[in-house]
């Protein structure tokens, strides 16, 4: 803070940058036809390393102290935290924009098959693109929250969260393949799990131990679904004679 810029300009900036690093993802996808889980572990890699080299092992701790009660204040009368609020109405924008919209639909279509997308008139790499760009911003809007929130800002903050994030979605019926998942899914499944590592810190557990749920609650979202897939499918015959023609007939 303290660099002689106005401190109400910084948290815009945070957004555009969000917004720029998402984009800068879209296009190692989109342009260069990269993998995005690869693109997004190794730019995660990137960008972090990226801040210690601005920030090392140091801590911007001198935030305003409306920024940072406006992060932790409580609504009036209820122990939720004005964020909340925000969560909700994000929340109930994408949700209507996933499932009652034309896009939602192209996105759903994009997920199950690119190439189909493509021939149905879907414009892939620019859909693409645009779905970076507001991952970034959404995730700098998170981080913003979660700097004021412990009112510090470090290199390292929420380091390790990514496996939290994932192992979420995947327990929300999200399918790492893409092409199936809803909104309402995954607020459940962030609420089962912060449910679950809350428990487990009030009962004093360590952040080791927790990790270790995290892990396979990870692995058990994976391995479950297509467990069930494969149990409803129909069983294969036991027998069947690949040469019917070549079984001898009685003649007598």
């Amino acid at each position: 803070m303290g660099h002689g810029g106005p401190p109400g300009d910084h948290r815009p900036l945070c957004l555009l940058l969000g917004a720029a690093l998402g984009a800068v993802n879209g296009l190692l996808v989109t342009l260069a036809g990269l993998p995005s889980l690869a693109v997004t572990i190794g730019t995660l890699a990137l960008y972090r390393g990226l801040a210690y080299v601005v920030l090392g092992d140091r801590a911007v701790a001198d935030f305003p102290i409306s920024w940072t009660t406006g992060a932790t204040e409580r609504v009036v009368g209820t122990p939720l935290p004005w964020v909340a609020l925000l969560i909700a109405a994000l929340a109930a924008v994408f949700g209507v924009l996933l499932h009652a919209t034309p896009v939602g639909r192209s996105l759903y279509a994009l997920g199950s098959s690119a190439e189909a997308a493509r021939f149905s008139g879907i414009p892939v790499r620019r859909t693409k693109l645009w779905l970076f760009v507001a991952s970034g911003t959404v995730a700098s809007l998170a981080g913003v929250f979660w700097t004021l929130q412990y009112g510090s800002a470090r290199a390292d903050n929420a380091f390790g969260l990514e496996l939290s994030v994932v192992a979420a979605v995947l327990l929300g019926g999200v399918s790492i393949f893409g092409g199936r998942g809803t909104l309402p899914g995954v607020i459940g499944g962030v609420l089962l799990l912060g449910t679950i590592r809350n428990a487990l810190q009030l009962a004093d557990v360590s952040s080791d131990v927790l990790n270790i749920v995290t892990g396979l609650l990870l692995v058990l979202s994976v391995v479950l679904p297509n467990a069930v897939a494969r149990m409803r499918r129909p069983a294969p015959p036991l027998y069947r004679n690949p040469h019917p023609s070549s079984v001898p007939h009685d003649k007598g």
